[in-house]
């Protein structure tokens, strides 16, 4: 018997929800695949069809946490702010969808959007990545960056934003306001590079 779409759809929605719940009330690494589905009441071979791994299952929704994160971003922007202020919204939009996921998210983004090489990279965290991206790539261009150099200012971005990541994964001050410093922190170091780059390189042109 052949399965609709639309049941498809339903049997996806119930693993990311039943996993989440697990995933929140055993831990991310002591949760398998076989607790997965058995509580989702389906064969393990039949989860797989859905998802190939527990770290594509648990990327996918750290996925849709980043999506919402940006939705979140693009309603709260009014198009007057700094750059400095674009990226820091930008960055907190997507960490507040994340909070459910805050504890185990080291483990789940080493696996899926490490900055090391991957042979394979996970397909959801490489999706994530990629719009991740080009919301900040945007942002670049509107606040007026344009440079040949462009691959080496978003690599040097994307380190800053998973140690940002990693940091507030561990953050148990107070609504991780230490977090929000470092975040402060980091997005001032990272406009001062890019665009105190840009200062400098007109001034050197300008006087050559």
């Amino acid at each position: 018997m052949r399965i609709t779409k639309e049941a498809k759809e339903d049997n996806r929605r119930k693993i990311l929800e039943v996993a989440e719940k697990l995933f929140a009330q055993k831990g991310y690494e002591l949760t398998t695949t076989r607790d997965i589905s058995l509580a989702c009441g389906m064969a393990k071979g039949t989860l797989f069809n859905y998802f190939k791994s527990k770290e594509t299952l648990a990327m996918t929704l750290v996925v849709q946490a980043m999506e919402s994160g940006r939705r979140a971003y693009q309603r709260r922007k009014t198009g007057e702010e700094s750059f400095e202020e674009d990226l820091f919204l930008l960055i907190a939009s997507e960490l507040r969808a994340l909070r459910p996921f805050r504890r185990y998210i080291g483990p789940v983004l080493e696996s899926g959007m490490s900055v090391f090489f991957k042979a394979c990279p996970c397909e959801a965290g490489e999706k994530a990545r990629e719009a991740h991206l080009e919301t900040v790539a945007h942002i670049l261009t509107f606040h007026g960056f344009e440079s040949r150099d462009s691959s080496i200012i978003i690599t040097l971005y994307w380190s800053l934003y998973l140690g940002i990541l990693a940091y507030w994964s561990r953050d148990d001050s107070e609504n991780q306001a230490e977090t929000l410093t470092l975040i402060d922190y980091s997005v001032q170091m990272f406009a001062g590079t890019v665009f105190g780059n840009i200062s400098r390189h007109h001034t050197a042109v300008s006087n050559a």
